[in-house]
């Protein structure tokens, strides 16, 4: 049996896809370790969302492929298969929807044979790795929509959700192994089961009602899903094992340039969403990405999206440089110059920071009930609204439930005293 070493960049997703990876891996009698110096494998789990992550993990790949040491690339770098075979060339290619020959993989790679496996088989019946406090759960891959920015819908082209059944396994398997808090991921939450006769809502219905201590941290869904899926989404966040929090990405404050990314919603979507949620959950935790610097984007598009990071009372914002992506309809757009898409990132970026910080600042004096699910420096969590809380001199330890209060907050963070 071989040593593995398992590297993942990337989203929610991606990790997932590495917990199935090592569950089958554990599951054949390999040794899974945690550094690639002990390894008989690499396997590197890529990510495709941007362009300086690409060529930070084109760089790895290329380092490791220099090395001769037996190397599998995995994840959604694999839509670009033929720049992989220039920088690895004697690598293994497991594409997203192939990670049920992963054994076979291990096996190839160990004899340095090239190859690839590429195919869209189904994950349902995959042994994963189990982890705690924090289990991470797929609930489907692929998308409907279309975004001419988007590179990941090449790698995952189809829609495929889990079978219900296999989530609710995965869950209470994970909860009696120790877990906490579940984030269920996707590409896109709301298109979950428009394969299968099924939707989102229900799904949520049947992970609340699965006994244990946890709670459920729903994964992001485009704008125009969350308003198909109207009051039955709001009531199933309203459950009570599920955090209130939700992420919308928006990706711009410009119809103009909604239009022309081809996102399938209006900002106007978007705004009404987070006015309805507002309303019935006030300290709901809302959560939005955007991407500056589109080709098409002027500066009053740029305005735009400046006044809805201002006016919309969001609680996170991922903002984001575009970057051309190969095969993408938007790589054949006349970009921005680097240092122009840089100041916008920039002006967003401060903007978005301000209004973060006065949102948090308004938490300060209150007290709430945290899950503690994190330690570096100091053991962190979350509240029931998904607030990250610090709480700099707690003594206990992962899983627990305490009583905060908040002290201070910044922009990214509450900072809170346990409350005995």
């Amino acid at each position: 049996m071989a040593r593995i070493y398992v590297e993942t960049y990337g989203c929610t997703l991606n990790l997932a896809d590495s917990d199935l990876i090592s569950g089958e891996l554990l599951g054949a009698g390999h040794e899974l370790v945690s550094s690639a110096e002990y390894a008989d494998v690499v396997i590197i789990n890529t990510c495709t969302v941007k362009g300086p992550t690409e060529n930070k993990i084109s760089s790895r790949i290329q380092r490791i492929a220099k090395s001769n040491r037996p190397l599998i690339i995995a994840g959604c770098l694999v839509a670009n298969t033929k720049m992989l075979r220039d920088i690895a060339p004697n690598a293994v290619i497991v594409g997203t929807g192939s990670i049920s020959f992963i054994k076979d993989a291990v096996k190839t790679a160990l004899l340095k044979h090239p190859a690839e496996f590429i195919s869209f088989e189904d994950k349902n019946d995959l042994s994963r790795l189990f982890t705690a406090p924090i289990l991470r759960i797929p609930i489907c891959e692929g998308c409907v929509n279309n975004c001419y920015f988007c590179h990941t819908k090449l790698a995952r082209p189809r829609l495929r959700s889990y079978r219900q059944k296999t989530i609710a396994r995965w869950v209470e398997e994970g909860v009696a192994k120790g877990a906490k808090e579940i984030q269920l991921t996707a590409m896109d939450s709301g298109v979950y089961g428009m394969d299968t006769k099924s939707d989102l809502p229900e799904l949520m219905q049947s992970i609340n009602s699965i006994n244990g201590d946890f709670l459920a941290r729903l994964g992001m869904i485009n704008p125009q899903h969350v308003k198909m899926l109207g009051n039955s989404l709001m009531d199933a966040i309203s459950l009570p094992k599920f955090y209130k929090f939700i992420h919308v990405p928006v990706q711009t404050g410009s119809e103009k340039v909604c239009v022309e990314m081809n996102r399938g919603h209006t900002v106007e979507d978007f705004r009404s969403t987070l006015q309805t949620y507002r309303e019935r959950m006030p300290e709901i935790s809302m959560a939005t990405d955007i991407i500056v610097g589109y080709p098409t984007e002027t500066e009053d598009d740029l305005e735009d999206t400046i006044k809805l990071i201002e006016r919309s009372g969001l609680d996170a914002i991922n903002i984001s440089k575009f970057s051309a992506r190969p095969g993408t309809k938007a790589k054949d757009l006349n970009v921005l110059k680097t240092q122009e898409v840089k100041r916008r990132s920039r002006i967003a970026s401060e903007v978005a920071r301000r209004v973060l910080e006065e949102r948090n600042k308004k938490f300060i004096g209150k007290t709430y009930e945290v899950l503690i699910t994190e330690k570096q420096k100091h053991f962190t969590g979350r509240n029931i609204n998904y607030k990250q809380v610090v709480v700099k001199k707690f003594k206990g330890k992962l899983g627990d439930r305490i009583k905060v209060e908040i002290i201070d907050a910044n922009y990214g963070v509450l900072f809170g005293e346990h409350y005995l």
